[in-house]
């Protein structure tokens, strides 16, 4: 009897052990393929759900919505906007009574008519290449949120370059959280960015002879609703709570 149970017993548990072992094995496969379609991943990137066009737009409204507040007095200094045009700080700038204010785009094709000194000044520039000499600028605003924006290491050395020392500025960026496609033509962060964390900015800078005095990010909220369409707002659903762009604000400390 006993023998007779035992060997019940050891049956079940091969047939159960048998059992768990497909359930993984269909799961795995189940996975794999989930990966290998990429739906999941297609579903929840930004590139999937908006055109580009939809995404600068968003972009852009982050942008005013924490810059409006945070551009310094800049009566006597000289300051530069580094981005896609048309320039959105420039006249901002000016407002602020900077003695030369400039925007470098890094758009390429046609810049459009180079104003005066009452307008700003328009020139072509790589972030990584800025035709302006050593300690030019007082303040600088490098908008990198942008397919365009290159190795941000780079950038970002080449912005400490320009900076004068005491000076201050920001870089936004799409936020490395955010839900951004990682690969295919569509993608809008540059195939050249190695961050993957908010972690990294602060080693970047330090490299840039730089220091972080602050960080900020901007989510997807209910603020963003106003920008979509009713044939568009599914998509928004989809994304809402999502972080989008993070602001580092930052200075060249002054040589001791």
């Amino acid at each position: 009897m006993a023998d007779s149970l035992e060997s019940s017993l050891k049956n079940m548990m091969a047939w159960a052990g048998h059992f768990i072992e497909k359930i993984i094995g269909e799961a795995h496969k189940a996975k794999v393929s989930v990966g290998t379609r990429g739906g999941l991943k297609a579903l929840l990137s930004l590139e999937s759900q908006f055109t580009p066009a939809k995404i600068r737009e968003m972009i852009a409204f982050s942008t005013e919505k924490i810059v409006s507040s945070v551009i310094p007095d800049l009566k006597g200094q000289a300051a530069l906007e580094i981005g896609e045009t048309p320039a959105q700080l420039l006249s901002r700038f000016l407002q602020q009574e900077a003695r030369a204010a400039f925007h470098a785009t890094i758009s390429g094709g046609q810049i459009g008519r180079q104003g005066d000194s009452s307008r700003g000044y328009i020139v072509r520039g790589t972030p990584s290449s800025l035709p302006f000499d050593k300690d030019f600028f007082e303040y600088i605003a490098a908008l990198l949120a942008t397919r365009l924006q290159g190795d941000i290491v780079r950038a970002m050395k080449e912005v400490g370059r320009v900076l004068a020392p005491g000076g201050q500025g920001l870089l936004t960026d799409f936020h490395p959280f955010g839900l951004y496609a990682k690969k295919g033509t569509d993608r809008m962060r540059s195939v050249e960015s190695t961050i993957r964390g908010i972690e990294d900015y602060y080693k970047i800078c330090k490299l840039a002879g730089l220091r972080i005095a602050d960080v900020r990010e901007v989510f997807i909220d209910e603020e963003f609703r106003s920008l979509f369409s009713e044939q568009e707002i599914q998509s928004y659903r989809n994304v809402k709570g999502t972080p989008l762009i993070i602001f580092i604000f930052f200075f060249k400390p002054r040589a001791k």
